[in-house]
């Protein structure tokens, strides 16, 4: 009932009709005839338009700028800037770009030939923005024919004067040959122009456009160098183009190219690339490979939330290598355990309390099982309880070794059970004396 009454109150606002007229007459109340309804206002015509002030035209030509296309409104205010814009007015000139970047709006051959001059005559006086609809109608063929060469055109004037985006078009115009001969320096010199993020997106758009060839020719020699130049701004950029090549997930699958990348990105730093090239190399039995793969799981454990990395790393440790390769793990565990990765901080723990690669320091492994129990790892928290069990390191503390197993235990870790068992029940000690001390690295299950 509330509903229906709303809509009837609305449409009585609507058509101005009152709502006591509307609604059922009281009992013995005689009804009384309701008003004509309002009619909606004729548009002016052509001839009322034309004798309008410029003022009057600009703030009906606004209208326009968010009615409906289908809407009086939005012909009328189209309409009102034309002429306003056939007097001279430059606001009206720009009003009229503005409204042709939001809508897709077919012109006259005569309107739309009038409206290149006014349009040119804006840009180089600085308004670009009113050229970029323009430029923007011939490279879609938004009315009007696509006509690459003539949206070229219209960019260059844009980007000349300053607008970022036109230079984005620009640069993809010379990196890709769409509309301009391909000229890569001229590309590049145009996306320096740029804010960050539009020079990342525009580099892809460019390089992908090559890979594929959808605008001639695929030349993925050309496309590797454009993702480079996006890889240094943000390495992971090459790393997920790697990833769409190596997978086939844009419509093309290069292997090579995609290795190539994975490669580029590590060496500038993202881990989930390093991380990548490690673990492909970690299996080979020659001992460049596990060097090489010691190197990149280094360099993806400085990332602190790059765990897997850090994992690897201690796992490398645990099998104790022999000769410079140990002291390149204890090296890169070092780094990462600086940079806060709490699983490189275990394994170096275990170093340290092993006396691998390094002088054994049971203190200095209490230090390090301390941070990364305050990480909240759950195997950090369990080892801490087992140098608080039995004292090493640290002042013996059957209390706070309870803590930490109980915490350890509550967070999943499948050893703690055990441990914590041998904590509370003596006779049960010496089960849990045999499953205490895992190797740091190892998968327990």
């Amino acid at each position: 009932m509330n509903k229906t009454l709303h809509i009837l109150l609305l449409s009585c606002l609507v058509t101005g009709t009152s709502f006591s007229v509307m609604a059922a007459p009281s009992q013995g109340a005689a009804a009384r005839p309701a008003p004509a309804a309002a009619q909606a206002p004729t548009p002016p015509t052509q001839a009322q338009l034309r004798a309008m002030s410029t003022a009057r035209l600009l703030r009906l030509g606004q209208a326009a700028l968010t009615a409906e296309m289908d809407t009086p409104a939005f012909v009328t205010g189209l309409d009102a800037a034309k002429i306003a814009s056939s007097r001279g007015d430059r606001e009206a000139t720009r009003l009229i770009a503005k409204i042709m970047a939001r809508n897709q709006i077919v012109l006259g051959a005569d309107d739309r030939a009038k409206l290149e001059r006014r349009f040119r005559f804006e840009a180089l006086r600085g308004a670009s923005s009113s050229v970029l609809a323009v430029a923007g109608m011939y490279d879609r063929g938004d009315g009007v024919p696509v006509d690459t060469k003539k949206a070229a055109e219209w960019y260059l004037w844009a980007a000349r004067v300053g607008h970022e985006r036109a230079m984005a078009h620009v640069a993809y115009g010379f990196g890709t040959g769409r509309g301009l001969e391909r000229d890569e320096n001229a590309a590049l010199k145009w996306i320096e122009g740029v804010n960050e993020g539009r020079q990342r997106s525009t580099l892809l758009d460019i390089g992908w456009a090559l890979a594929l060839g959808t605008e001639g020719s695929s030349d993925m020699t050309s496309a590797l160098r454009f993702f480079e130049r996006a890889a240094q701004l943000k390495p992971s950029i090459a790393y997920q183009v790697a990833l769409d090549l190596e997978r086939g997930t844009r419509g093309i699958q290069d292997r090579q190219a995609a290795s190539h990348l994975i490669k580029v990105a590590a060496e500038r730093g993202d881990s989930g690339a390093a991380t990548h090239l490690a673990n492909l190399l970690a299996g080979s039995n020659k001992v460049e490979d596990q060097r090489q793969a010691v190197r990149w799981y280094s360099l993806a454990a400085q990332d602190k939330d790059n765990v897997a990395a850090g994992q690897s790393l201690s796992r490398f440790l645990a099998l104790r290598p022999t000769g410079e390769l140990t002291s390149e793990i204890v090296a890169g565990l070092e780094k990462a355990a600086a940079a806060g990765n709490s699983e490189a901080m275990v394994g170096l723990a275990h170093a340290y309390l092993e006396g691998i690669g390094v002088a054994a320091s049971p203190e200095r492994t209490v230090s390090l099982l301390e941070q990364a129990a305050s990480a909240g790892l759950p195997e950090a928290k369990y080892r801490l309880g087992l140098m608080y069990k039995s004292g090493t390191g640290v002042a013996a503390d059957l209390n706070k070794a309870i803590e930490l197993m109980s915490s350890a235990q509550e967070s999943g870790f499948p050893l703690a059970a055990v441990a914590l068992s041998s904590m509370t029940a003596p006779a049960a000690s010496s089960v849990a004396e045999t499953v205490e001390q895992p190797a740091a690295g190892t998968n327990v299950k």
